[in-house]
């Protein structure tokens, strides 16, 4: 007797359309969520294979030398200290259930898509918590520094907000121009504490949002709760001074999707991407310490 065979669209392998609507879709629910990437400028690698990066802690050379005939020669060079950094995957696997794929071809629907949003929106809050934080007590993260817990960053006592948070984000700022960091300032902090400077100052019509920025005192700000103390603390913001020179979110693979293929009938796909932050410059970064 021969065999019964499994013949196009009455299957439930996926066409190149569908596959292509899929990654759209997913694709489109991570990007809204890559908080971080507002002041993280790309470096991308060649192929998504490499495992590490020499990465170069920078430190100034000596100032500039001022005299009348210009004889003298102030020659030192910048300390470089090298040090390699991890290049994980983050990702988060679902499947599409045979049965779905089945019914959205027989009702001309689009396929289902929201569990693999869901996974796409995942690997989007890792990477702003890898960017934003990094390894904390609670949350590991194979050792990556990100902006609250970079080695040698700078940091300013802070208080209740917004009452305080001028003064404190004044603070910050004074702690970069002493390392001759002299802007523009990005604040980073978590949604409440974004919120909290919505308050109106005083009758004056004016938040203290709006009075950082339209003072100049601030050139913009990013709300995201990814944002914690290395002790998993809340009480923690940031003030920096974004540049390629400062930090850079290096990239083996941006957020994109990849098919298992069939597992128990169902479709089984990964949300990846393949990416590490390189902190250049922990001087550039001020977390404003103990608010509240």
């Amino acid at each position: 007797m021969q065999k019964l065979r499994h013949v196009g669209l009455e299957t439930g392998n996926l066409t190149d359309e569908e596959l292509r609507f899929i990654d759209t879709e997913i694709i489109g629910a991570a990007w809204p969520v890559l908080h971080a990437r507002q002041i993280y400028e790309t470096k991308t690698l060649p192929n998504a294979g490499i495992r590490s990066l020499r990465k170069y802690v920078q430190t100034d050379m000596s100032g500039a030398v001022v005299d009348m005939d210009g004889e003298d020669i102030s020659l030192d060079r910048t300390v470089l200290t090298a040090a390699d950094i991890q290049i994980p995957v983050l990702h988060k696997e679902f499947t599409i259930n045979w049965r779905d794929i089945l019914a959205a071809r027989h009702n001309n629907q689009p396929l289902d898509v929201s569990e693999g949003q869901n996974a796409g929106r995942q690997v989007a809050e890792e990477e702003n918590f890898m960017l934003f934080t990094g390894e904390t007590t609670a949350h590991p993260l194979l050792g990556l520094k990100g902006l609250s817990t970079a080695t040698g960053r700078n940091t300013a006592a802070g208080g209740a907000w917004p009452a305080n948070a001028v003064a404190n984000v004044n603070a910050g700022i004074a702690e970069l121009e002493t390392d001759n960091f002299n802007g523009p300032y990005i604040l980073c902090a978590r949604v409440a504490q974004i919120r909290k400077l919505q308050t109106e100052i005083g009758t004056t019509g004016m938040t203290y949002l709006q009075f950082m920025l339209s003072n100049g005192i601030l050139d913009g700000v990013i709300a995201d709760d990814s944002i914690y103390t290395t002790a998993d603390a809340t009480t923690s913001a940031l003030v920096v001074q974004p540049g390629r020179e400062n930090f850079e979110l290096v990239l083996g693979q941006d957020v994109t999707t990849w098919e298992y293929g069939l597992q128990n009938m169902n479709k089984l796909f990964r949300v990846y991407e393949v990416a590490t932050p390189n902190i250049k410059r922990a001087e550039s970064i001020c977390e404003l310490t103990g608010l509240s």
